[in-house]
């Protein structure tokens, strides 16, 4: 059997790929699933921070010179701020479907019991929304400039969207 690259690849070889990509998908899918859990059970502890990052609440505290050029960005509707932040946690659950989905599909497809290709798929799928989720926080934190005030969130995004796209790559080369 040959990969992607054209490299020879023998049974032992392929066997423990799929195993490697079981777990690296397990892990961020896990990962997600406690954080959507916990946004759909305690949700003021992060729809609080949503609604001070779109209101660009810190910023004026910490950094009243930067709000006074920036601060025409902040979004200040709360209905928007409940808008928003269940327009995220519905993203986070049904991307965390879809990356259990995947993850258990690889487990099957890894004991032989379904399409490894058809796996792979679901999988990459799931970990691509998982990306693009934190990826989107990413975005739209620049909108309103989360690095002032807000900068540990800013950093775990960033590495988050580096965790999916390094698992993504393991998943499709």
């Amino acid at each position: 059997m040959h990969n992607r690259f054209g490299c020879k690849r023998d049974g032992v070889m392929e066997q423990m790929t799929i195993w490697v990509q079981v777990a690296m998908v397990a892990m961020p899918t896990l990962w997600l699933v406690l954080g959507a859990l916990e946004n759909v059970r305690a949700p003021k502890a992060n729809g609080d921070m949503v609604a001070g990052v779109l209101a660009m609440a810190q910023m004026r505290e910490e950094f009243p010179e930067l709000f006074a050029v920036l601060g025409r960005n902040r979004i200040t509707h709360a209905g928007l701020h409940k808008a928003i932040f269940a327009g995220i946690v519905t993203a986070e659950c049904l991307v965390a479907v879809l990356m259990v989905i995947g993850t258990l599909m690889l487990l099957a497809a890894a004991f032989g019991l379904g399409s490894l290709e058809t796996a792979r798929v679901v999988a990459t799928l799931g970990v691509l929304g998982f990306t693009l989720i934190w990826s989107a926080f990413l975005v739209g934190g620049q909108w309103v400039h989360y690095w002032a005030g807000y900068e540990g969130a800013q950093h775990t995004h960033l590495k988050l969207t580096i965790w999916g796209g390094v698992v993504l790559c393991l998943l499709v080369l």
